[in-house]
């Protein structure tokens, strides 16, 4: 949603039944787009998001918001009835439609925080820091591991945007708008599925394509616009700058982009509003800047004819030169700290044949892994370490923690591993690992012991658990 000026607050004033709640009001817009709001209330700690159903006609509602209004609504629903996945979005407390006032709303929690892209924009105008951008790699670490946990229930975001992440002030993030979903619901009907991503965050030749066919969405539509999320993080832009003169040799061999255009255009016809926001490939190069989705395809049309000795290389040759040549193109756009994103962005947007498989190995290239004396530290000292192993659990994630990851713990002498880092690598084992508080240092933080369950502590009246602490960016185990 984009800023809205308060003369613009066409819903301002209005009041709204919320079950548990009771009368709500609506007090000013904090952002909107062309047919929903995003209303402050006079709850603290609640906001509405309003579905404008007018459509110029008194006896008829708007089809495309109130679809949309559905869609969020059962989003909304089966998120928060799967345990391990609600506390990454917004609570939720009810919603329902007027006809007759042409209007639909959703009333949830109020996130604290910046969007993820507003705080990295911030953040770069003070430069980056070694600490500042340990903070960025935590919070991408954070949103993809989210991802991926909603993966694992067999959740696709479709249309991430880093927009879509709000980081609360203590460091966390969570998911918002989530309107986009592609749940297991779906799966049961995919032809009826209600396909709303937009052009610079997804591929939608491929996926409109196989939706149209009956082919649910993958892992592959996610893993690629987490690799434009990080561009966009690092660059605030989503769309690639080309070289004008490289732009126009291009332009000068139509057969470089002719069939992608006619796939455009197909798109074109069944879907007429995304004509501006999805602009032919010929249209890109004659603004120098172009989507990801379109960047490979051209990037490796444009090899095939300059390379001289193409079509002698084997497939693994053409994919190396391919990725390597992409990856400095990323790069080379890049700001200077920020260069260790060029790759994973990379390997994130690449043709799916050579991308990533899932989110997890994109995580993977992001780190900033601990010292190796820490590493060392927590493998030989670490309680819940030597607690997972006598559970019978693996503990590779000790060897591949990060530098946010582990904290120095004066009062014992050893590194302390984070609680959130150990809940997500845990699972559903979490619940059995249990801890004692131990103590607290000046800045705030606390630190607990693995223990046997029956030396347990307690954690508002229920004993204490790695679990119980997979929010907490304060706590720390050792």
């Amino acid at each position: 949603m984009s800023s809205l000026p308060p003369s613009h607050d066409l819903h301002a004033g209005l009041t709204v039944s919320v079950p548990g709640l009771g009368a709500v009001r609506l007090v000013r817009a904090l952002a909107s787009n062309p047919e929903t709001a995003l209303y402050q209330t006079d709850h603290a700690g609640v906001v509405v998001k309003i579905f404008d159903l007018s459509c110029g006609r008194p006896d008829e509602i708007g089809y495309g918001p109130y679809v949309n209004f559905q869609a969020e609504l059962a989003n909304f629903e089966e998120i928060h009835a799967l345990e391990g996945l609600r506390d990454f979005v917004p609570a939720y407390y009810g919603a329902n439609i007027d006809y007759d006032a042409k209007y639909a709303f959703i009333a949830m929690e109020y996130l604290p925080g910046p969007n993820l892209r507003a705080w990295a924009e911030d953040e770069a105008t003070r430069g980056y820091g070694p600490d500042t951008l340990d903070e960025l790699r935590q919070a991408t670490h954070e949103m993809l591991a989210i991802l991926h946990l909603f993966h694992e229930r067999g959740l696709l975001m479709i249309d991430f945007k880093p927009d879509n992440v709000i980081r609360l002030p203590d460091g966390r993030v969570r998911l918002v708008d989530l309107g986009a979903f592609f749940t297991p619901r779906h799966r049961a009907n995919v032809m009826n599925f209600v396909y709303a991503a937009t052009p610079d965050h997804a591929e939608v030749l491929i996926d409109a394509s196989n939706l149209q066919a009956g082919t649910p969405p993958s892992t592959a539509s996610d893993v690629f616009s987490a690799g434009v999320a990080l561009f966009e993080l690092a660059t605030g832009v989503s769309r690639l700058e080309l070289d004008p003169a490289t732009a126009e040799e291009m332009l000068a061999t139509p057969s470089m982009y002719r069939f992608r255009d006619s796939q455009i255009a197909d798109v074109w016809r069944a879907f007429p509003h995304l004509r501006e926001a999805l602009p032919l490939v010929q249209t890109q190069l004659r603004e120098r800047r172009l989507l990801f989705s379109e960047v490979w395809h051209l990037l490796k049309a444009y090899l095939t004819a300059k390379v001289s000795d193409w079509e002698g290389m084997d497939p693994e040759q053409q994919n190396q030169v391919l990725l390597s040549t992409g990856t400095t193109f990323v790069m080379e756009q890049l700001p200077t700290s920020l260069a260790w994103l060029g790759g994973a962005i990379a390997r994130a947007t690449v043709l799916r044949s050579l991308r990533l498989r899932d989110l997890r190995e994109l995580i993977q290239l992001l780190g900033n892994p601990a010292p190796d004396h820490a590493l060392a530290d927590v493998a030989t000292h670490s309680h819940l370490v030597q607690q997972v192993r006598d559970l019978g659990i693996e503990t590779e994630f000790a060897a591949r923690l990060n530098t946010w990851e582990v904290r120095w713990h004066r009062g014992v002498g050893h590194w302390a591993v984070a609680a959130p880092l150990a809940a997500r690598e845990l699972g559903n084992n979490a619940d059995f690992v249990h801890l004692q508080p131990t103590e607290a240092d000046d800045e705030g933080h606390t630190y607990w012991r693995a223990v046997d369950e029956l030396q347990a502590g307690e954690i508002q009246g229920r004993k204490a658990t790695v679990a119980r602490l997979a929010q907490d960016h304060r706590a720390w185990l050792i």
